[in-house]
């Protein structure tokens, strides 16, 4: 094999080998709620309001909102949107109307 023969050989593996995120996980393509939370709308003017960190959604006007970090929470202009995103209610919070 010639030199130019390897390196084109090369070149050609590396530009058709897909690319890694950090970590080392490959995600070339975002999965449904990813895709969701991506489509969030902004926090100050949304109906509910998620966690990232417990995957559970609050109406804004429940206390438990003010216990989340701001860089924590994640809007939302329904439940149904919450939920698609992967989100759940959160049944333990009493002073939420849901």
């Amino acid at each position: 094999m010639t030199v130019t023969a390897a390196v084109a050989l090369v070149a050609t593996a590396c530009a058709s080998a897909p690319a890694a995120t950090s970590g080392g996980v490959q995600n070339a393509v975002p999965s449904a709620s990813q895709t969701a939370i991506a489509n969030a709308i902004a926090v100050a003017n949304a109906p509910f309001v998620g966690s990232v960190k417990n995957k559970k959604y609050f109406p804004a006007n429940c206390h438990t909102v003010k216990l989340i970090k701001s860089a924590d929470q994640v809007g939302f202009a329904s439940m149904a949107d919450a939920e698609q995103a992967g989100f759940s209610k959160d049944i333990y919070s009493t002073d939420c109307k849901y």
